[in-house]
């Protein structure tokens, strides 16, 4: 109330902030399970589709893994450095860079050193809206997701994820779509490696 009697404005939300408002149902979450889905479309001269299966497994306080054997794991690791709503305020230094109605753009880097060299988010104010997001590799390439989220009992889960990349000639769309959830059940250490 002072403040507002003064003539000062109130300070902008933190990055922290948003991501804390967007995931806000979601804190009650220790760890969760998810089966997975992949759907890919490769494209350089000829186009290729393919289906993969596989889980999901996030544990707090900033843990996700992707277990699907057909994928490499390199790009499991960099899947599990991307990571999601639930792990960037772990994993990044964020910061709010701008917004317009609705919508908070936030820039960010690694707190430790691996393949991503920084993000550029935007939040939507409603957790029921896609999340639009770009990752960029530290080897140039720039990695677009969109995360479309579902209601699974009082939690707001990712429900569609797709990713759009290119690299070395090569066009990549993938879909994962994610399956019934087993919410703060155990989840071994060993399934995120170092």
């Amino acid at each position: 109330m002072l403040a507002a009697a003064s003539g000062a404005a109130a300070e902008p939300p933190s990055a922290r902030d948003v991501l804390s408002r967007y995931v806000a149902c979601d804190a009650p979450i220790a760890s969760y399970a998810v089966p997975v889905h992949l759907d890919v479309r490769l494209r350089k001269l000829i186009g290729l589709r393919f289906g993969l299966n596989g889980m999901q497994y996030f544990k707090r306080p900033g843990r996700l893994a992707l277990e699907i054997r057909s994928v490499p794991e390199q790009y499991r690791r960099l899947f599990g450095e991307i990571g999601t709503p639930l792990t960037w305020t772990e994993r990044y230094n964020l910061r709010v860079a701008g917004g317009g109605p609705g919508t908070t753009h936030i820039e960010g880097t690694p707190k430790h050193a691996g393949d991503i060299a920084r993000l550029a988010l935007d939040v939507p104010a409603d957790p029921r809206a896609p999340l639009q997001g770009t990752w960029y590799t530290r080897d140039g390439v720039a990695i677009a997701m969109t995360i479309d989220e579902q209601t699974v009992g009082a939690y707001e889960l990712p429900k569609r994820t797709q990713v759009d990349l290119a690299t070395s000639g090569y066009h990549v769309h993938a879909v994962f779509n994610y399956g019934d959830y087993t919410v703060n059940t155990a989840v071994a250490d060993s399934l995120f490696g170092t």
